[in-house]
């Protein structure tokens, strides 16, 4: 009786040793983030540099737009003010009122035809670059001496 519990129990230590040398599917798998070449490190950083010009352009649009929207706001307040202490027989301030309220609105067509456009351009363009770069560089490994050789002989194209 001992002998043949012996003689099970070692077929079973056998399959129990030989089950961690199967090969598994996760060993041929690809690498969660591949490595960036040389060239593409380069191409890599010079869209970083087109992100910064595009964030540069997009927060001067937004300065502009929100500049003609505190023009607005301020000559809103110029016409409440004087609408509720000007004499409704005062002709100049009457005409005074009339020159403010064409000001705001001229400022309002400005918002409307150049500032709120340009605005959504620059913040559309950056969003564009900042995805492409995102599906092309984030996340993706970069080997130190491949960032060093591709930054030695680094030349962006203009923008």
């Amino acid at each position: 009786m001992g002998g043949t519990r012996q003689s099970g129990n070692w077929w079973l230590a056998a399959l129990v040793l030989a089950v961690p040398l199967l090969p598994t599917p996760v060993a041929h798998a690809q690498p969660a983030n591949p490595v960036l070449t040389v060239p593409e490190i380069r191409a890599c950083v010079c869209q970083e540099q087109k992100i910064a010009g595009l964030r540069a352009t997009r927060a001067d649009k937004e300065a502009a737009y929100k500049e003609r929207n505190d023009q607005v706001k301020g000559l809103t307040a110029q016409i409440d003010q004087m609408t509720a202490t000007m004499s409704p027989t005062d002709t100049l301030a009457q005409d005074q009122l009339r020159e403010l309220v064409d000001l705001r609105a001229r400022v309002q067509q400005q918002i409307r035809e150049n500032a709120l456009p340009a605005f959504q351009q620059a913040t559309s363009a950056l969003n564009r670059e900042v995805q492409s770069y995102n599906g092309a560089c984030a996340n993706r490994t970069v080997y130190d001496t491949d960032d060093v050789e591709a930054r030695k002989t680094l030349s962006c194209p203009q923008p």
